[in-house]
């Protein structure tokens, strides 16, 4: 009971013609016919006019009978409920029933390991009394099944811009949709567990997407919606996920691999993702942190600070009546902003180059990124940052051991602002 592959040369014994005519060659005729979004079907069986099996019992194989397999096929031959003989090879296949299982599995593992369980269960002289049927398992791509997300928690990462390494994450609600596709990973897995009832029931094997469907949805969107989670570990910001669906369909055939690969022999093909979202709080927080960090980086700071005296430029030189008087206010306040401002600059060009040399470093030792030890003239803030320059980038607060007081109107400084003078001791604006 076993295939015989017929030559290249012999193939003409097939005519592909309207109605499919065959010639005397073949006994019986079985093949697939379209399978588009099937999962498994009966194979067709056409009479040629020399068939001997003339009770039409499609029941039957007849020794001699043709038998064809296409690319991303597997066909089954089943004998009273049970694989007796299998193929996963593309070609054309005279059934020999005198013969042993020829057991071609190609390169699917699922059929190599039923190979070893199936023995040398055939009658010789190709009289069959039991009955036989042939099975189309379709081992490519069934696509159109449709998953929604509901709210995924993900860890969303933002990035240094000097260093491109992750600095800082939020814990961030999603939601997305789109498709996956699944295929049979393990056909005599998939046949036992569910094509055997439909073979059984009404003998057409047939099995659509819409019959699978209902019973694996639950477990498919729950699987995403983990592997969305996981994605978190690459340190990524949720506006990248959409550019690691490879990864996602990896890591969900993981979470999948017992329930489906090993319990019904099937397996997430692709996802595609449609739409991924953060809801509007979790946006609300992204963006506060994102303006809170222009403040709290030095050289954002001080570019703001500058932002902020050319305005108040342009608005003191559109100032007719007032302009003189704007600018020497300006004048006299520029010598300290201007000190402030190229400090705070060079403190964050200073901050950035010693972050790229510690990555570059980290980079070629492959060791854990740490932190840069500060300057020896380095002070702790109130907020616990250890820093090097006149402000703390992470509150803004002022450098303590060296506070100043300067006069609103002439620029003056004092050396206590603690304890102020009330009157400026040199234009005697009232302080």
């Amino acid at each position: 009971m076993g295939l015989i592959k017929v030559a290249v040369e012999a193939l003409g014994a097939i005519t592909n013609a309207a109605g499919n005519t065959l010639s005397s060659s073949w006994v019986d005729y079985f093949e697939s016919g379209d399978m588009t979004g099937l999962f498994m079907k009966r194979g067709v069986k056409i009479a040629s006019k020399g068939s001997v099996n003339k009770g039409g019992d499609d029941n039957i194989i007849s020794s001699g009978s043709g038998i064809d397999v296409q690319e991303n096929q597997c066909m089954i031959l089943v004998e009273n409920g049970s694989i007796v003989d299998f193929c996963a090879e593309p070609g054309r296949y005279t059934f020999d029933a005198s013969t042993a299982p020829s057991l071609m599995s190609g390169s699917n593992s699922g059929l190599k390991a039923l190979a070893a369980t199936i023995g040398q269960q055939f009658l010789a002289g190709g009289s069959r009394t039991n009955t036989q049927r042939v099975f189309y398992i379709n081992l490519g791509e069934i696509q159109g099944f449709k998953w929604g997300s509901g709210n995924i928690t993900f860890d969303h990462w933002e990035h240094d811009i000097a260093t491109g390494q992750p600095v800082w994450h939020i814990a961030a609600t999603l939601m997305g949709n789109g498709m996956y596709s699944v295929h049979v990973t393990d056909p005599a897995k998939f046949y036992q567990v569910l094509g055997a009832q439909k073979a059984g029931t009404d003998g057409s094997g047939r099995i659509a997407r819409e019959d699978i469907e209902p019973q694996i949805k639950t477990e498919a969107i729950a699987a995403i919606r983990q592997g969305v989670g996981q994605l978190s570990k690459l340190h990524i910001p949720y506006t990248d996920i959409a550019a690691h669906e490879a990864q996602l369909t990896e890591d969900v055939n993981a979470l999948l691999d017992k329930d489906w690969g090993e319990a019904r022999g099937i397996g997430i093909f692709k996802i595609a993702i449609g739409m991924i979202d953060a809801d509007p709080s979790s946006k609300e927080k992204i963006e506060k942190y994102q303006e809170t960090k222009g403040y709290t980086d030095p050289s954002m700071l001080g570019a703001y600070m500058g932002m902020g005296q050319t305005q108040a430029m342009q608005a003191a030189g559109a100032n007719a009546n007032g302009a003189v008087t704007g600018f020497a206010g300006l004048g006299m306040m520029g010598g300290a902003a201007q000190t402030n401002i190229a400090g705070l600059m060079q403190q964050g060009m200073q901050a950035q180059q010693a972050q790229a040399q510690q990555a570059q470093y980290n980079a070629a030792a492959g060791a854990v990124q740490t932190p840069v030890r500060p300057a020896e003239n380095s002070w702790t803030c109130a907020c616990g940052s250890v820093n090097t320059g006149k402000f703390c980038p992470e509150c803004g607060s002022p450098k303590p051991e060296a506070p100043s007081g300067v006069c609103p109107n002439c620029g003056q400084a004092f050396p206590d602002p603690a304890n102020p003078p009330k009157f400026c001791p040199e234009c005697g604006t009232k302080l």
